[in-house]
C-alpha cells in the first residue's frame, strides 16, 4: 500500500473527526501549494485543526514544521503516515494487553479424587502468576493434561534425579549448552557476492518493536523459570517441542529453541544474521528433525525483517508497495501455522508430519529471504527493485514455483511504478517524491538564455533507474510525456481538458491532455499494468507516444504555423527576399564601415524597421520577430566556437577594436515558445554563419560593383593612356566574377536543392523529433558544403573578401 494512499485515508478520517468543511482532495491540493499561495503558517494552523481532537496532536504539528523544509506536500505525506503508524501500533499494544488480562481471568476447572473441584483461583499466588501472567506466546509450559497415568512413576523417578542436582537443572538453559549446540541457519543458504552499498537512501538499521513477528533478542521476562523437558518422559516431549518450533517459526522466542544474534554473520545492511541455540535436553532425533525446520525460521526472520525495515517512506512507492506483497504472503503463511497448531491441539500433529506440511513452504520462503536479501544488500529502490525481481525471474526459468513467486512480487511491486508511467505518457507530469522514477525534471526557466538546453535537459533519463524490462522503450516514454508536457503548457485547443481522478488534482494545470481512441474514449480511465508474461503495457506506451507525437505535431505545425516561420527565416537570413536586401544595405552601408565600437545597435534597429516597412517585407506576418544583433568576434571565430562545440551565444571578452561594423553585424531572431524548440539559440547560430557569409559576399560585391561604375570614366581617355587601367579593370573583374560565382553557388547550388528536400521531407514527418532533425540536416549540409565547417578552407576566402574589401 503506497504512502500516499494510506496519508488519503488517514486524512479521510481525520477531517471527520475534525469536522472542517474541507474534503481530504481540497487539503491535498492546499498543501501542494503550486502557486505559493499559501504561507507555512496557514498551512501549519491548518494542520492543527485536524489534530486538534488528539491529545497529542502538537506533536505532529510540530514533526510538520520541523520537515517542512522546501516542500509541504511530501512533509504532509511523511506526518500523516507517522501517525497510521503510531495509532497502529496503540492498537497493538492495547489488544495484546486486553489478551493478556482474559488469559488472567480463566479459571480451568480440575478435579481430584475425592470430587472436590479446584479453580485456578484457588491455586497458591506464585503458581498462578508462573502459568498465566508471563506471555503465553514467549515459553512453553507442561500442560496438566498432557501427563498420563502410565508414566506417573516414570516422571517421579525424573524429578527425583533431576532434583539432586539443585539449581543448576532446575534452570537449565541454552547458556549451558555443549559446543556445536549453535545452529547457524541464516547465511547457510545464500552466499552472496560482495558488492559495494549506493550512496542515498540505506535501509534502516533501528531496532525492532517489542510489538513486532520477529525475535526479540532482548530476555523481557528474566525471572520466567524455565521447561525442565529432560523430566518428562520422550513420549510426551514431542507436544511441547512441537508448540516450540511453531512459535519459533512465527518469531517468537522460546527456551529450547532460543535465537541470537550471529557473532560472525553479518547482513549487507549492517545487522546480524539469527542463529539458533538448541537445548541440551533434547533427545538427539527430536534435535535432527529440529534442525531440519529451522532454516524455514531463518528464513522467515529475513523477511520479516526486511518488511519492518523497509516501513520508512524513504524507500518509496515500489518498495512499500513490495513490503505490502510481502505482509500479505506473511498472513497467509501465519494463517498455516496458526491451522497446524490447531492440529497440534487436537493431537493430531508431529514432528514427522509438521516438516511433511511444511515442505512446500521451505522454497517459497528461501526465495523470499535470498530476494529480499539482495535488495537489501543493493540497497535497491523504484526501479533497480524492479530490474533485480526480473533478472531473478530470468534466472529461475527453469523452476516453475519460485518464477511464480516472483512474478507475483514483481506484478505487485511494479503497480505504484506503473501509475508514475501512466501519469507520464498519459499527461506530461511528474509524481516522484521520494525521486525513484527513471525521467527526472530538472527545473529550468523558459528565459533566452536557457531556450537552447530548455528542450534536451528539462526532462532526462536516469539510466540507472530504468527497469530492464523497459529499458527498449525509455526514449520514448521520454518524449511521450516532453511531447504532452509542451502540448499541456500552450494549452492547445484540440485536446481536452479533465484528469484522471474524476476531481481537482493539484498535480495537473488546468490544460491536461487525455488520449481519445476511436469507439473506445478516453483511454485515460484504462490503468497501465505491468504483466510478466503479457506485454500489452509497450503497446499502451506506443499507443501514447503516437498520440502525444502527433499531437503535438499538429499543434506546432498549424496553431503555430512552423512552416510560415521557417519560410521567414529563409527570406531574411538566406537573402531571399531580394528587395529588402538591396534597401537594408543601402540604408546601414555607411554605419558598417565604421568599427563596430562606435555603433549604435538602437539605430541598427530603426533602420530594419524602416526598410521592412518599405520592401515587400512588409507583407510577411513574422517580420516583428526579425531583430539585428552586433557579435563580437568574427565569422571565423564563431565557425570554431560552432565546430568545438562551445557556447556561440554568450558575449566574450574580446578585442573589438580591429573589427568593422560588416564583420560583426548579423540578424537573430526572437522565436517564441513552442515553435522555439525548432528555432532555438543553436539553430539560429547556424543560420547566421550562412548570413554573415552571403551578407559579407553582397557587400564586398556592391564595392566592386561601385569600382566599376567608377571606372565608367576612364572611356574618356585616350586610347594609350586607358591601356595602363586594363590591367586593373581585368583584375576587378575577375574579382567580381569569383564574388558572383561563390554567391551563386552558395545560394543556387547548395541552399536550394537542400531547401527542396527538406520541404519534401516535412510533408511526412510523424513527431516534432524528425521535424528536427531534418531542419538540422538540412543546416548542416548547407554549412558543410557551403566550406563553412573548415576553418582552413574558410579563412583564406574571407581574407580574399577582406583585400577586395
Amino acid at each position: 500500500m503506497s504512502t500516499e494512499f494510506v496519508a488519503k485515508k488517514v486524512l479521510t478520517e481525520l477531517v471527520k473527526k475534525s469536522g472542517l468543511n474541507y474534503t481530504s482532495d481540497n487539503i491535498l491540493t492546499i498543501f501542494h501549494n503550486r502557486d505559493g499561495k499559501y504561507s507555512s503558517k496557514r498551512l501549519a494552523t491548518l494542520l492543527a485543526q485536524l489534530f486538534k481532537p488528539f491529545p497529542n496532536g502538537g506533536k505532529y504539528v510540530e514533526m510538520y514544521a520541523s520537515a517542512n523544509s522546501k516542500e509541504s506536500y511530501p512533509a504532509l505525506i511523511m506526518v500523516l503516515n507517522l501517525f497510521a503508524n503510531d495509532v497502529k501500533t496503540a492498537r497493538a499494544e492495547k489488544a495484546a494487553a486486553a489478551t493478556a488480562i482474559a488469559v488472567q481471568q480463566e479459571q480451568p476447572v480440575k478435579s481430584d479424587t475425592s470430587g472436590a473441584v479446584h479453580t485456578a483461583s484457588s491455586e497458591p499466588i506464585h503458581k498462578r502468576v508462573s502459568l498465566f501472567e508471563s506471555p503465553p506466546l514467549s515459553s512453553t509450559r507442561i500442560i496438566p493434561d498432557q501427563v498420563t497415568p502410565e508414566n506417573v512413576q516414570e516422571i517421579k523417578e525424573k524429578l527425583v534425579q533431576a532434583t539432586s542436582n539443585a539449581a543448576s537443572n532446575r534452570l537449565s538453559s541454552s547458556s549451558s549448552l555443549p559446543p556445536g549446540s549453535i545452529i547457524a541457519t541464516h547465511h547457510h543458504h545464500h552466499n552472496y557476492p560482495s558488492l559495494s552499498r549506493p550512496a542515498g537512501f540505506e535501509f534502516s538499521h533501528r531496532k525492532a518493536p517489542i510489538v513486532s513477528w520477529n525475535f526479540n533478542y532482548d530476555d523481557l521476562y528474566p525471572l520466567q523459570s524455565k521447561a525442565n523437558v529432560a523430566a518428562i518422559p520422550v513420549a510426551s516431549q514431542e507436544p511441547i517441542v512441537l508448540k516450540e518450533v511453531l512459535y519459533c517459526l512465527i518469531g517468537i522466542k522460546g527456551t529450547l529453541i532460543t535465537p541470537r544474534k550471529s557473532s560472525t554473520t553479518i547482513d549487507p545492511d549492517g545487522s546480524l544474521a539469527v542463529e539458533f541455540q538448541l537445548s541440551n535436553q533434547l533427545t538427539e532425533s527430536c534435535r535432527d528433525m529440529v534442525v531440519e525446520v529451522l532454516p524455514l525460521a531463518a528464513n522467515y526472520s529475513a523477511v520479516q525483517s526486511f518488511i519492518e525495515s523497509a516501513s520508512i517512506p524513504e524507500g518509496g512507492v515500489v518498495l512499500q508497495a513490495l513490503r505490502s506483497v510481502l505482509k500479505t504472503i506473511m498472513t497467509d503463511y501465519y494463517l498455516s501455522i496458526a491451522q497446524l497448531d490447531d492440529l497440534r491441539c487436537r493431537r493430531g500433529l508431529s514432528m514427522q508430519r509438521l516438516i511433511q506440511f511444511l515442505k512446500p513452504v521451505f522454497p517459497t520462503m528461501e526465495e523470499l529471504a535470498a530476494t529480499v536479501t539482495e535488495i537489501r544488500r543493493n540497497n535497491c529502490r523504484g526501479g533497480q527493485v524492479l530490474s533485480l525481481l526480473h533478472d531473478r525471474i530470468t534466472a529461475k526459468s527453469g523452476t516453475n514455483h519460485a518464477q511464480k513467486v516472483l512474478v507475483h512480487l514483481i506484478e505487485s511491486a511494479a503497480v505504484p511504478f506503473m501509475e508514475m508511467l501512466e501519469l507520464w505518457i498519459d499527461r506530461g507530469v511528474i509524481n516522484d517524491p521520494q525521486q525513484e522514477f527513471f525521467i527526472d525534471h530538472s527545473s529550468m526557466e523558459l528565459t533566452e538564455n536557457e531556450l537552447v538546453d530548455y528542450w534536451e535537459k528539462q526532462y532526462t533519463i536516469r539510466n540507472e533507474k530504468v527497469p530492464c524490462f523497459l529499458a527498449k522503450h525509455a526514449d520514448i516514454i521520454l518524449r511521450t510525456g516532453k511531447y504532452l508536457n509542451v502540448v499541456r503548457v500552450c494549452g492547445g485547443a484540440d485536446f481536452q481538458p479533465g484528469n484522471a481522478n474524476g476531481g481537482t488534482d493539484s498535480l495537473h494545470s488546468s490544460t491536461t491532455v487525455a488520449r481519445t481512441t476511436p469507439n473506445k474514449g478516453t483511454t485515460a480511465g484504462k490503468r497501465l499494468q505491468y504483466k510478466h508474461f503479457d506485454q500489452s503495457y509497450i503497446d499502451e506506451i506506443e499507443e501514447a507516444y503516437n498520440f502525444a507525437s502527433s499531437s503535438l505535431l499538429n499543434l506546432i505545425m498549424n496553431k503555430y504555423d512552423l512552416m510560415g516561420r521557417l519560410l521567414s527565416v529563409k527570406r531574411y537570413f538566406l537573402l531571399q527576399q531580394g528587395d529588402f536586401i538591396t534597401e537594408f544595405m543601402d540604408a546601414v552601408e555607411e554605419d558598417l564601415r565604421k568599427n563596430v565600437d562606435t555603433l549604435h545597435p538602437i539605430r541598427l534597429a530603426n533602420l530594419l524597421d524602416v526598410t521592412l516597412g518599405l520592401s515587400s517585407a512588409k507583407y510577411d506576418e513574422y517580420h516583428d520577430d526579425l531583430k539585428t544583433m552586433l557579435l563580437p568576434y568574427g565569422i571565423v571565430t564563431q565557425i570554431s566556437k560552432i565546430v568545438n562545440n562551445e557556447d556561440a551565444f554568450v558575449d566574450t571578452l574580446s578585442d573589438t577594436s580591429q573589427l568593422k561594423g560588416i564583420e560583426c553585424f548579423t540578424f537573430t531572431y526572437k522565436a517564441q515558445w513552442p515553435v522555439s524548440i525548432v528555432l532555438n539559440l543553436w539553430t539560429i547560430s547556424k543560420y547566421q554563419m550562412i548570413f554573415r557569409q552571403l551578407f559579407y559576399l553582397k557587400y564586398v560585391e556592391r564595392i566592386l560593383c561601385r569600382v566599376w561604375i567608377a571606372n565608367n570614366e576612364t572611356r574618356q581617355f585616350a586610347p594609350n593612356p586607358a591601356k595602363l587601367y586594363r590591367s586593373a579593370f581585368t583584375l576587378r573583374q575577375k574579382m567580381l566574377i569569383a564574388i558572383q560565382s561563390f554567391e551563386s553557388y552558395m545560394m543556387i547550388e547548395v541552399i536550394e536543392p537542400n531547401w527542396h528536400i527538406f520541404y519534401q521531407n516535412m510533408k511526412q514527418v510523424k513527431n516534432i523529433d524528425d521535424v528536427m532533425n531534418y531542419h538540422q540536416d538540412f543546416l548542416d549540409q548547407c554549412l558543410k558544403n557551403c566550406m563553412l565547417t573548415e576553418p582552413d578552407l574558410l579563412k583564406p576566402i574571407i581574407n580574399l573578401c577582406q583585400h577586395m574589401h
